[in-house]
């Protein structure tokens, strides 16, 4: 009886600790995982590990700010524009003889710009985020054409490149990147009251701006954090192909959408965790690669992935009435 009582708290305390739903999402990745493996002895190489991380490294970086928009009850599709747009910049400060820290920083002044419109537009207009960011979004792809031109932006120097290029201890450096954001900022959601305040507001605006809090000014925070790290995938963008152009980033939003969603996060906000949406990143990025090998046809992809986000939407739904029932 004690045996059973132990193992039923293991049990209590896994499911605590990681939540049904992301229990749910780690078994389909291991049985996804599993049943690559079977099929193809080359799945989990540690090459083609490699290789399947770095086809989604952009994305799994914008959905760290994406994850923060979400919870807070809204969301940003101008992070597929910034993308481009820092890259961009980068390129010609980089041409222009600029120091590759000052190309650098410059654009990720500008994404950082770009972000704090975003939330001050949202704030003085009191419209839905979506409405802002998509207008910033097309707006900024007008842009990109415009200053490219349609040309692509290369002749980078390799220090630039190693951004995107190199590896420390064998692990590519974008990872590496990857993984230290997404642990500060995942550290900072899970335990800094400053970043815990946006399950609050996201979940009740109207309660955190009567109990005090500086809704606004936070939200603007938000989305300069959003800008950011588009602003920051651009760079790396930039560095791993060596080369910019405007057309980089295309539907890249949907993407970033897709591994928040997946990963547990709520439409309503309110709800979300980094950990949750490291998994929908990992699960889309599983999926990405699955495609490749097997050979089916690259216009199936978004076919499934829009199928996984919808399934994600309702079960989120769902989940949310049953817990507003309790």
């Amino acid at each position: 009886m004690m045996a059973n009582n132990q193992k039923i708290g293991w049990v209590q305390k896994i499911i605590k600790t990681f939540g049904m739903y992301n229990i749910g999402l780690i078994i389909s990745i291991i049985v996804l995982m599993l049943g690559m493996s079977i099929k193809y002895e080359y799945f989990l190489t540690w090459e083609n590990m490699k290789v399947m991380a770095m086809g989604f490294v952009l994305e799994a970086i914008m959905s760290i700010g994406m994850t923060i928009a979400i919870i807070s009850g809204g969301i940003d599709l101008s992070v597929s524009a910034v993308l481009p747009l820092t890259a961009i910049l980068a390129g010609f400060l980089l041409n222009g003889g600029f120091p590759i820290l000052l190309a650098i920083i410059i654009p990720l002044v500008v994404a950082c710009i770009i972000g704090f419109m975003n939330g001050t537009m949202t704030n003085l207009l009191r419209v839905h985020p979506f409405i802002v960011t998509l207008a910033t979004m097309l707006t900024l792809r007008g842009i990109n054409l415009v200053i490219t031109k349609g040309a692509t932006i290369s002749g980078f120097p390799k220090t630039f490149c190693f951004i995107g290029q190199g590896e420390l201890i064998g692990i590519p450096f974008p990872l590496i990147l990857f993984a230290i954001l997404a642990i500060v900022i995942g550290y900072s959601l899970a335990n800094h009251r400053f970043f815990q305040q946006v399950y609050f507001i996201g979940g009740n605006p109207r309660a955190a701006r009567m109990s005090g809090l500086k809704v606004n000014r936070f939200l603007v925070f938000v989305y300069v954090l959003s800008s950011f790290l588009a602003g920051v995938a651009g760079i790396v963008a930039a560095a791993q192909y060596g080369s910019a152009n405007n057309t980089f980033g295309q539907m890249a939003e949907l993407k970033v959408i897709a591994a928040v969603f997946i990963g547990g996060a709520s439409l309503y906000g309110g709800f979300g965790t980094m950990f949750g949406t490291f998994l929908g990143a990992l699960f889309l990025a599983i999926i990405y690669n699955a495609f490749v090998m097997t050979g089916v046809s690259t216009y199936w992809q978004d076919v499934v992935v829009g199928s996984m986000l919808l399934i994600a939407v309702f079960l989120g739904a769902y989940l949310k009435k049953r817990g507003v029932r309790r």
